[in-house]
């Protein structure tokens, strides 16, 4: 072939595929798209440590408080306890001596005076005792009379007078002895109050205090157990570093659960000169001034102690929602939700006390608001709760 020929010929290597070409190009692209996705993830962390931790740090630092109803700000408790209500004079009635119950004279619930018979034990052995002891007096007082007779006209030993003596003095005994029982057959009432529990039926045999003592099942002849619902008292445990602000005759309010809406006046009656060591408490009685019939021993119930006494008309007062008179900033009170952001709310205002304003509507009883600076905030922001 000629040199001419070899010229005119055609190149083919120029249409050949460079696949190391399109290799770099791949590889080029995923590394770009690989960085794209790390440059993600880092800004992502980035955003998420910044709303995480360095947004709440750097946010606004502020206190609040949760409202609540209350009542009284004028004259605010100095510290609330609970406990339960016991009758400070209570009684298990039980009888001197065992015997069948014949007669009962009550029932749960009753009001009982002082004196009135509650139950009847039975008593016919007990009058067959007594008619024999009757019987064996009359004899002893005969011979008493004979031998004094006797020892007059001093045909007698003064030995047989002292001996019939001493036997009119046993016989009067014995028979002193069983009428006194019989009396203690018919139990009474030992002062006025309600019959709390009945714990024993007519036909029942109850034993006595003093077999009770002996068996060790005292008191297992209890006839019901009578209270005084006029003494009734908060029975509570106080947190001892809280027991020096309490000191006795100071002002209470007790309430019981039972009847939430109505309240009651007490006064400290007892500090128990002991403490707890298992739970730090001090135990404290209240008495109740003026108890009404609606209360029962075992009632939960709850006392707050006062610095002075409350009025009838601060007694009856209803709850309302009060808060700082610094919570309120043209009009506006600023909540906190549950992600800590704040949320500004017109409110409608009411009275004004101890630097206090009643708030009316706008916000309700749970709500945490901040107490100050509400003027200076924004919707939406975020802020650090104290």
């Amino acid at each position: 072939m000629s040199v001419t020929e070899e010229r005119q010929r055609p190149d083919l290597s120029a249409l050949r595929i460079r696949r190391e070409d399109e290799d770099a190009k791949s590889v080029a692209w995923g590394t770009i798209a690989g960085w794209i996705v790390a440059l993600m993830v880092v800004l992502g962390a980035a955003y998420a440590i910044y709303v995480l931790w360095i947004g709440p740090r750097r946010a606004l630092l502020v206190d609040t408080i949760v409202v609540k109803p209350t009542v009284n700000v004028t004259n605010p408790p100095l510290l609330t306890a609970t406990g339960y209500l016991v009758a400070d004079k209570q009684s298990k009635i039980t009888p001197k001596i065992s015997g069948k119950v014949v007669r009962l004279n009550f029932d749960v619930g009753d009001k009982v005076t002082a004196g009135q018979v509650l139950a009847v034990l039975e008593s016919t052995n007990m009058q067959a005792q007594l008619d024999e002891s009757q019987a064996a007096l009359t004899g002893a007082d005969r011979e008493w009379k004979r031998q004094s007779a006797l020892w007059k006209e001093g045909v007698t030993t003064h030995a047989l007078l002292d001996s019939a003596e001493a036997q009119l003095k046993g016989a009067q005994a014995r028979a002193a002895q069983i009428r006194i029982n019989m009396q203690d057959m018919v139990v009474r009432a030992p002062f006025a109050g309600t019959i709390a529990t009945k714990n024993t039926e007519v036909g029942e045999v109850i034993s006595s205090v003093m077999m009770g003592q002996v068996g060790g099942t005292l008191p297992a002849g209890a006839i019901c157990t009578l209270v005084d619902l006029k003494t009734l008292e908060v029975v509570a445990d106080v947190n001892e570093a809280s027991i020096g602000q309490l000191h006795e005759g100071q002002s209470a309010e007790v309430s019981v659960d039972a009847f939430p809406n109505q309240k009651w006046k007490g006064v400290l009656r007892q500090i128990i000169p002991t403490a707890d060591r298992a739970k730090a408490t001090v135990q404290v009685k209240v008495k109740i001034e003026d108890p009404s019939d609606r209360l029962l021993p075992e009632m939960s119930s709850s006392v707050s102690f006062l610095q002075s006494e409350r009025t009838d008309a601060e007694m009856h007062e209803p709850a309302r929602l009060w808060v700082p008179a610094s919570a309120v900033a043209n009009g506006n009170v600023a909540v906190v939700d549950a992600e800590k952001r704040v949320a500004l709310r017109h409110v409608t205002t009411g009275a004004v006390r101890e630097q206090r304003i009643e708030i009316t509507n706008g916000i309700k009883s749970g709500d945490r608001i901040i107490t100050s600076g509400a003027e200076a905030l924004k919707d939406g922001q975020l802020v650090r709760i104290e």
